[in-house]
């Protein structure tokens, strides 16, 4: 049997059951924790049964979009915060954000020195800068079409940025989005494999179009 991973999914909310669900809230200026509100966009559902098909995904599910599929920086800035003291292996964040945020970026640095693997998207709109997937300590997934349902492809060595095939059965739901989800399901295979984050970026570095399960 393949040990647990924990994966946390920043994003609108899942319908399914899951590890654990909260909702990430701000009023008068305070970021809350609570109940997440009812679920209205398939996004999450899309995002989180992709990344949960592998055996033994514990995932968090961290509602931080309001029910007009909204959100902002704070709501981000308090899911990070939330995940600090938490057994977390992997986020996946299948959004971005057009500025740069310091504590968004400190969070990261401080996730990663905790041996959390960040992973988020980064859309193919000709942005030279997308955050968080812009930060160093952060994996960075945009759409491949070439890609097949389940490969992986290095777009560019340099950048580390990594392609999956962006494509779902749900409308309205697709692009970098699905693209994170499937790159995270490939990438927590491989841990429940043994293998090192290093070691799995390495694999696909080489060139080669990898394929999950």
């Amino acid at each position: 049997m393949s040990k647990d991973i924990f994966v946390a999914l920043i994003d609108s909310g899942c319908t399914f059951e899951t590890y654990e669900k909260i909702a990430i809230k701000v009023e008068n200026n305070k970021i809350l924790t609570t109940t997440q509100n009812k679920i209205k966009y398939k996004h999450g559902d899309v995002i989180g049964k992709i990344i949960s098909s592998n055996e033994n995904i514990k995932l968090y599910d961290i509602q931080v979009f309001d029910e007009n599929l909204r959100t902002a920086p704070s709501h981000i800035i308090g899911a990070l915060t939330y995940l600090l003291d938490k057994k977390v292996d992997v986020i996946n964040m299948s959004l971005g954000l057009k500025a740069n945020y310091k504590e968004i970026e400190d969070l990261c640095k401080k996730l990663s020195s905790n041996g959390v693997t960040i992973i988020s998207s980064f859309p193919r709109s000709g942005a030279d800068f997308v955050f968080p997937a812009s930060y160093d300590e952060v994996i960075s997934v945009t759409s491949d079409g070439k890609c097949k349902e389940n490969e992986i492809s290095c777009i560019d060595i340099s950048k580390s940025l990594f392609g999956a095939n962006p494509f779902s059965k749900v409308e309205a739901v697709g692009g970098s989005s699905v693209a994170v989800a499937r790159f995270t399901k490939y990438f927590c295979e491989n841990l429940q494999e043994g293998y090192t984050k290093e070691e799995i970026l390495l694999k696909i570095k080489e060139g080669y179009l990898h394929e999950s399960k």
